[in-house]
């Protein structure tokens, strides 16, 4: 994906970015495996979820991934249309091999465009059972709601009630 610069307007670039993950698959089979799922992923098609452009090699048991970095915002599940994709797309697809990470920062939005991102490539996997994948959902939903009111409490939109019992504030 290229991005024009925003520094100086005169000047007509494109610019893109890719990060560099390493991974130490640490035994012949696990390098196996994690090589497979990247292949699978590769020639993978969902509904709505993009998967970002990547490369890989390996170098014995080291795995280097070289893939797009997406640049935009980690919340997809914060947005209701983005949460209902990743839903429906990987959670309740037919196929057996899904993303089962619903983490919200496992998914990169960018808005102006109506695109979300699956990031987390690890987090591929098969998963034959759509009801361990809602069961999944349901507690990483629990989570990310916690943590969204954890990361908010303090904003100025926020209603903060004083509890006489403690020196804390209640929403």
């Amino acid at each position: 994906m290229k991005y024009k610069s925003r520094i100086n307007s005169s000047l007509n670039l494109d610019i893109s970015f890719e990060f560099i993950k390493r991974i130490d698959c640490i035994t012949p089979d696990n390098t196996k495996m994690m090589v497979d799922k990247l292949e699978r992923l590769k020639n993978e098609k969902f509904e709505r979820i993009l998967i970002p452009q990547f490369e890989y090699e390996v170098e014995g048991n080291i795995l280097i991934q070289r893939v797009e970095y997406i640049k935009g915002r980690k919340m997809g599940m914060t947005v209701e249309q983005y949460r209902n994709w990743i839903y429906k797309d990987l959670v309740e697809r037919d196929n057996d091999w899904t993303f089962c990470d619903y983490y919200y920062d496992n998914f990169i939005v960018l808005d102006a465009e109506n695109k979300i991102y699956a990031i987390d490539f690890q987090s591929y996997n098969y998963m034959p059972s759509k009801d361990d994948r809602r069961k999944i959902w349901d507690r990483h939903s629990d989570i990310n709601n916690t943590l969204f009111e954890y990361i908010t409490r303090e904003l100025p939109f926020r209603k903060h009630v004083r509890n006489k019992y403690s020196r804390t504030f209640e929403s």
